[in-house]
């Protein structure tokens, strides 16, 4: 069966984006993008909300290399509503959204990594959908922005691994 994981940039204090939607904290070397590079390997299929999908549509297209070929090139499903129009190799999930990505997760083949915004990533949260949290904690505390867990709910995570790396950035992956 296919997982779910859900793979996420985040502050010392929780947060994933900064006022006014700022990830120009993001620390980022060659490795940690060699580890992404080896963790996509792992993945067949990109979880988007519409507002990730048309940031990863502004600028993923214009890239070259082995990361953007697979930024491009992998398979995509977008969470939306009032998205018209899917480009990139990408289709719409408009509907019935805990139907559909189980039906995904029992198709064959790698993993799907949810690359969202904490609304999409608290709606897959709250229905169970998530199997696996990565959670990248940057070396900075942004004091406001945008938090990950937005639901009253809690949630009990058991941690499976940790990596740190040179840049500052630690790794926490999580099993619910």
């Amino acid at each position: 069966m296919r997982q779910v994981v859900l793979s996420m940039l985040m502050s010392l204090d929780g947060y994933i984006e900064g006022v006014n939607n700022n990830i120009d904290w993001h620390f980022w070397n060659d490795e940690m993008q060699a580890y992404m590079m080896e963790f996509l390997k792992t993945v067949d299929t990109f979880i988007y909300g519409r507002k990730s999908y048309e940031l990863m549509l502004d600028y993923w297209p214009g890239q070259e290399g082995e990361f953007a070929d697979i930024m491009n090139q992998t398979p995509k499903i977008v969470c939306s509503t009032t998205l018209q129009e899917a480009k990139m190799n990408a289709r719409i999930l408009k509907n019935n959204l805990v139907e559909e990505i189980t039906k995904e997760k029992n198709k064959q083949g790698k993993n799907m990594v949810l690359f969202a915004g904490a609304d999409l990533a608290s709606s897959f949260m709250e229905h169970n959908l998530i199997d696996e949290y990565r959670l990248i904690v940057n070396p900075v505390a942004l004091g406001e922005g945008t938090p990950l867990f937005q639901t009253k709910k809690g949630y009990t995570l058991t941690l499976v691994e940790t990596k740190p790396f040179a840049c500052g950035n630690i790794l926490l992956t999580y099993k619910p």
